[in-house]
């Protein structure tokens, strides 16, 4: 399949949605009917002190919070799990044995906090190398009896997007899926790419594509896509900016609490759509 770059047409044609518009829009969503081969699975956010990080999850925003682990590379997270499957992730590095992942979020914390990665499935790995083409070559794909990762190498201008299945997973504990701001999932996620026209080769590969104009949370015009239960927004890369970062995330929830602006992501809200 060959790589297809955003439509100028849908750019420039039609009413240009504005950030809130397509977060709590009063009009049907034109990205809910969408269906995709892939599906949001969770955002990672590099923290600098995760402790801190934690309680300001867990005592101002209002999510219960499920302990991770310290990785062998000095790795160490935690996480917030909703009932439609999709999460947040907070991330920070420590001592251990570096890596080239542990390395990379180093330097991306380097220039602040802030989201560094929006996860996806579309499957198994050999159904998303067999998707993926000719990029395939590119990509790094990693085994484990829980979980199978493929992802692109530091400095390419996909890396922020990587896919995941998970094989496995501990069970959730009572209470840690209920959360104080009755959060039940990630409807959209915005995000910088220094590559657009490659992002959305990429997302149509897998059957996502672009269905709204929209902009940003910092104005910037891009598209949104509709995937399998929810939507990716997508705006290029601030002119001199040192990394592509995670923008924004927006959760359903049947009451939503003011938009709020944590470690360098802005956390909104909706009621209804994906």
């Amino acid at each position: 399949m060959s790589l297809r770059a955003p439509s100028a047409a849908l750019l420039l044609a039609g009413v240009l949605l504005t950030y809130s518009g397509c977060l709590e829009a009063a009009q049907p969503d034109p990205c809910e009917e969408r269906v995709a081969a892939v599906g949001l699975d969770h955002v990672v956010l590099a923290v600098h002190d995760l402790p801190t990080a934690s309680r300001e999850f867990e005592e101002r925003l209002g999510f219960s919070l499920k302990p991770g682990r310290v990785h062998d590379n000095g790795l160490r997270n935690v996480h917030v799990r909703f009932t439609d499957g999709t999460a947040l992730e907070l991330m920070a590095t420590g001592a251990g044995t570096a890596d080239e992942l542990s390395a990379a979020y180093d330097r991306f914390l380097q220039d602040g906090e802030g989201g560094a990665f929006v996860a996806l499935d579309a499957g198994p790995a050999d159904t998303v190398l067999r998707r993926l083409g000719e990029l395939a070559d590119s990509v790094r794909v990693v085994r484990s009896a829980a979980m199978e990762w493929v992802s692109f190498p530091e400095g390419h201008p996909l890396r922020p997007v990587f896919f995941v299945h998970v094989r496995s997973r501990s069970p959730d504990a009572p209470g840690q899926l209920a959360h104080r701001n009755e959060t039940t999932g990630i409807a959209e996620v915005w995000l910088e790419s220094s590559d657009p026209n490659g992002l959305a080769g990429l997302l149509d590969r897998f059957g996502a594509r672009a269905c709204a104009a929209g902009r940003g949370p910092d104005g910037v015009a891009g598209l949104r896509f509709g995937l399998a239960g929810g939507s990716l927004g997508v705006v290029p890369t601030a002119v001199g900016a040192g990394r592509a970062r995670i923008l924004a995330v927006a959760m359903r929830t049947p009451h939503p609490p003011d938009s709020t602006v944590s470690h360098g992501v802005r956390l909104t809200w909706r009621t209804s759509g994906i």
